[in-house]
């Protein structure tokens, strides 16, 4: 009779066990879920940042509706708002993580969004040491994106705080049309 006690009680205690592993599995499902989402910007609370060609006086300048400038749709459409001349919408997540330096960041995104009217290439540097490169893109042209983007540089595991350096181009001609740059935190072995 005692061995029956105590085979039931080891059932029980065992699926408690397994409950509430689900219930911390699911948990930790919609936080990643969350959180993902919440670091990539949307729809009208993207900014839009201008740019100067001088290269010597780059400066961010927030626009939070750039839906509500003048000539930000194009002619003959209307459901694609373009940023207004002199302005690049970024698209990003805001905070990489990598499980290690050879596994890509599953959260890592960059978006040329639609409403772009220039290409782009981007550069993923260290703020306190803008020639250390972790990562150069392909061209990018409006409408396009790149996710999983991985290290391309030794780093220790830690916290990084970096720049994106775009590069825009336009589409026609191929020449350089002005920089943007965005901070960016990069985790690595969390």
């Amino acid at each position: 009779m005692k061995n029956d006690k105590n085979s039931i009680r080891f059932i029980i205690a065992g699926a408690g066990v397994l409950v509430v592993l689900v219930i911390a599995l699911v948990a930790v499902l919609i936080w990643r879920s969350h959180n993902r989402n919440n670091d990539v910007q949307q729809g009208e609370s993207l900014a839009a940042f201008s740019y100067e060609e001088d290269e010597n006086q780059m400066r961010e300048v927030l626009q939070t509706s750039p839906a509500e400038d003048e000539g930000s749709v194009l002619p003959g459409t209307t459901d694609t708002p373009k940023v207004t001349d002199g302005n690049f919408q970024v698209t990003m997540t805001t905070e990489w993580n990598y499980p290690d330096i050879y596994t890509p960041a599953e959260d890592s995104y960059v978006e040329n969004a639609l409403s772009n009217s220039l290409d782009t290439k981007f550069s993923v540097v260290l703020k306190v040491d803008e020639n250390v490169v972790i990562y150069e893109s392909p061209l990018l042209p409006v409408g396009s994106y790149t996710a999983g983007i991985p290290i391309k540089t030794e780093l220790a595991p830690g916290k990084y705080d970096c720049v994106v350096i775009y590069n825009l181009f336009s589409p026609e001609t191929g020449d350089p049309a002005g920089t943007v740059r965005v901070g960016l935190v990069i985790n690595i072995g969390a």
